[in-house]
């Protein structure tokens, strides 16, 4: 239930371009990937509109435990709808009535033996 939680956290933020809100939920290389891509949305002035319909799945698929370093790899499989505008409203990509079935691998970490019971993610990929 946490990783659907983070998992929505982020696509929101993301979406808002909120890097308040993602900076603590992402470790430094993903966080500084999705930093530069919301700069470069914004510098288009371009905005994304998100919505999460459903999370249909979220699965364990890879846990690991490498030294004090915990690491769980969540498939999610969500419904969601992307649309992205330019200054005056007119869509630049996506379909607001057309729903997209998405699957991605995010990796989630945490220190196992430090007192932060928090995760964080360290990396997204699609599956091949």
């Amino acid at each position: 239930s946490g990783a659907r939680i983070a998992y929505e956290m982020i696509v929101v933020s993301f979406a808002n371009g909120d890097t308040d809100t993602l900076k603590p939920l992402l470790d430094a290389k993903v966080y500084e990937s999705f930093a530069n891509s919301i700069g470069e949305r914004e510098a288009r002035n371009e905005t994304l509109e998100t919505t999460l319909v459903a999370i249909t799945s979220a699965d364990i698929v890879e846990a690991e435990l490498a030294k004090r370093l915990a690491k769980l790899t969540v498939k999610f499989v969500s419904e969601v709808v992307n649309v992205t505008r330019d200054t005056d409203g007119e869509i630049v990509t996506g379909d607001p009535r057309s729903i997209d079935k998405v699957t991605d691998l995010w990796t989630f970490a945490r220190d196992a033996g430090g007192r932060d019971p928090n995760w964080k993610l360290i990396s997204t990929r699609s599956p091949e």
